[in-house]
């Protein structure tokens, strides 16, 4: 089910936008006119990531310093455990995610 999230202006260049979808807590990232959707959980311990330092297209989860690729949800401490992602299309204006 595609659902409408907000305007493609919203979400930060370079930076994360967190948004909840019925009570799923996701993080949103645009670089230039790609953009990507995570679960806002790091996959270490779950705990949420929106609030870590982003820098260089990298977010560092602010509890244990696990750091995600925002472009992939690929994560540099263990490649095998990335970030949940969720299909994103724009239409005109407006993001919309599958869930």
């Amino acid at each position: 089910m595609w659902v409408e999230i907000t305007a493609l202006d919203r979400v930060p260049e370079w930076g994360v936008l967190p948004v909840k979808i019925e009570e799923i807590s996701l993080i949103l990232n645009r670089q230039g006119m790609k953009v990507a959707c995570y679960r806002n959980a790091c996959t270490h311990l779950e705990y949420p990531i929106d609030m870590g330092k982003v820098s260089n297209g990298i977010i560092t989860c602010p509890f244990h310093k696990y750091q995600f690729k925002l472009d992939s949800g690929k994560c540099l401490n263990a490649p095998a455990d990335p970030l949940e992602s969720f299909p994103v299309k724009i239409e005109g204006d407006r993001l919309f995610v599958e869930i």
